[in-house]
């Protein structure tokens, strides 16, 4: 609602002897005053705005003020000094009703919000207007302040503020408020009266005489004061079971799983304890065990135990057993713990630790594989090499001799290969890291021609080695014997196969025919000899002297 105030202005010229005294010139316009409502109860906020123009000099000064005058007398007030300005100024501020400046009672209290202006700028002036307002009893509302879900068993206080329904802050201090709870068939448990606090703060300590668990009404209601009307706020009350412990007494940490093909399986005893907080056994509970793989009913042993046997029909991994216990007078009380299902564990057992074998040939590989649990079943097994030249994959039967027959193809390297052994199927696992150690001998093929060989000096010849891949074989040691002496006169190692070899021939090879044997070893490779017949000359020196006979 608006509502424009007529502006009253005092213009006082100050005379001194006939004398006038000159004034700078300022505009001033005090134009209305006006709140937000007419009517607040206690524990509003009343908001005031003012419009002024206010423009003087740099001597001069403004000063406006609001105010609130209530039937206990002044309440507020708010001054302060403007600055000059010649726009419409709105000026602002507001005031909360307490219960401590007012006494509204049953017809409410006629109050008054006030504004005022003075300027002075040589010459002074003034202005200012008033608002008639009502104000009546506040409503009030009971907040709780802490959870109005409460424990059986347990002693527990209900906090709550009494407060205006407009300003929390404003509360209902020292007063007598009726607390009445009643359970779910309307029968009143407790009905009494508390008092408030300086913070408008009252408790309730809830215990077990108000009766078992369920949903209890809680109605908060006061008479009211001279400041406030009558109130009545009505809230659930929820009481939960008690709590109670559920302890797992016995299980294994790990057991082994099932067979592969589901027909056996490992099966765990659990023991568990339902008891309350006081340690007491709670007897007559339902006990459920779920995990991923299952779920069952545990059997009542009485004394608060239960117990039951778990058939872990699953693969290996780690699962979590879930416990719940069901009881009408106590919350569900859950637990869980992880069991580690095992892999059959085997073992592999070779009849001896390494094998020979020449390239293009098979080899064969007896070996035994013993189970931790006799399922009476074929294992796969993969038999692999580090460079995955071969990889072989077998059905064995445990506890008798296997063997495994490895083609070694021209395609696989020489030397010596480590073969690891796994278990293709999950449910089994060996309980260590088992190798076989494979060597593989390659074969060789040499072609020598003789360049020259001259006695008590040097014999001079190319060699050339391949492989069983027609590919050069690059260093060996060659053993080079004559006729049919056992002891080679010359040795050379790690020879290059693609270079002209030179050796010196002791002077015990005479000069004519003779057949040189050359015995080529390497590494991983089958030793071969190859002969030459060669002639040994004897290098002459020839001089030719020539004489001028006259």
């Amino acid at each position: 609602m608006k509502r424009k105030a007529t502006a009253l202005v005092l213009a006082t010229i100050i005379l001194l002897t006939s004398l006038t005294i000159s004034v700078s010139a300022f505009y001033f316009d005090f134009q209305d005053f006006e709140t937000d409502r007419l009517v607040y109860e206690v524990g509003e906020t009343i908001d005031m705005v003012a419009r002024v123009i206010a423009d003087f000099s740099d001597e001069g000064w403004c000063f406006v003020s609001f105010a609130v005058v209530t039937d206990l007398g002044p309440s507020f007030a708010d001054e302060y000094f403007i600055t000059s300005s010649p726009a419409v100024r709105y000026l602002n501020s507001s005031y909360t009703i307490l219960p401590n400046h007012t006494s509204p009672d049953i017809t409410g209290v006629q109050s008054f919000v006030l504004f005022s202006v003075e300027i002075f700028d040589t010459v002074f002036q003034s202005a200012g207007n008033n608002i008639e307002i009502t104000i009546n009893r506040g409503h009030l509302t009971a907040i709780p302040l802490s959870s109005l879900s409460v424990q059986y068993g347990q002693n527990t206080s209900l906090s709550l503020k009494i407060a205006s329904v407009l300003n929390s802050d404003i509360v209902y201090v020292n007063e007598f408020v009726n607390l009445n709870v009643e359970d779910s068939n309307s029968q009143t448990v407790l009905n009494k009266n508390v008092t408030t606090t300086s913070e408008g703060m009252l408790h309730l300590n809830w215990s077990d005489s108000f009766g078992s668990p369920g949903f209890y009404n809680l109605t908060v209601s006061s008479d009211g004061n001279e400041d406030f009307l009558p109130f009545t706020d009505s809230f659930q009350v929820t009481v939960l079971p008690a709590t109670s412990n559920l302890t797992i007494v016995s299980l294994p940490v790990s057991v082994y799983c099932m067979s592969p093909d589901g027909e056996y399986n490992e099966q765990a005893l659990m023991v568990v304890e339902h008891t309350d907080l006081e340690s007491n056994t709670i007897d007559d509970s339902t006990v459920e065990w779920t995990a991923l793989f299952g779920s069952g009913i545990l059997t009542n042993l009485g004394n608060g135990q239960y117990s039951t046997m778990i058939p872990f029909n699953t693969s290996p991994g780690s699962y979590q057993i879930n416990l719940t216990a069901i009881n009408s007078q106590y919350q569900p009380a859950k637990t869980s713990t992880l069991v580690n299902v095992l892999a059959n564990q085997i073992m592999f057992t070779p009849t001896q630790p390494y094998w020979n074998v020449t390239k293009g040939e098979n080899v064969t590989i007896e070996f035994v594989i013993e189970s931790y649990l006799d399922w009476n079943q074929s294992i796969q097994l993969q038999f692999t090499d580090e460079t995955l030249e071969f990889i072989q994959v077998i059905d064995i039967q445990p506890q008798v001799s296997s063997f495994l027959t490895i083609p070694i193809y021209h395609s696989v390297s020489v030397g010596l290969h480590t073969v690891d052994i796994s278990s293709v199927n999950e449910f089994y696992q060996f309980s260590t890291i088992f190798q076989i150690n494979l060597v593989v001998t390659g074969i060789m093929n040499g072609n020598v021609s003789s360049i020259v060989a001259f006695y008590n000096e040097n014999f001079k010849f190319d060699l050339e080695i391949l492989d069983d891949n027609n590919q050069t074989v690059s260093f060996v040691d060659i053993a080079l014997f004559c006729d049919y002496n056992i002891t080679p006169f010359a040795i050379i190692t790690n020879a290059n196969s693609t270079t002209t070899q030179s050796v010196s021939l002791p002077a015990w090879i005479s000069s004519s025919i003779h057949n040189i044997t050359l015995v080529i070893s390497k590494s991983y490779f089958k030793t071969i000899s190859c002969s030459i017949s060669t002639r040994v000359w004897i290098r002459t020196t020839i001089t030719i002297v020539i004489t001028n006979n006259k």
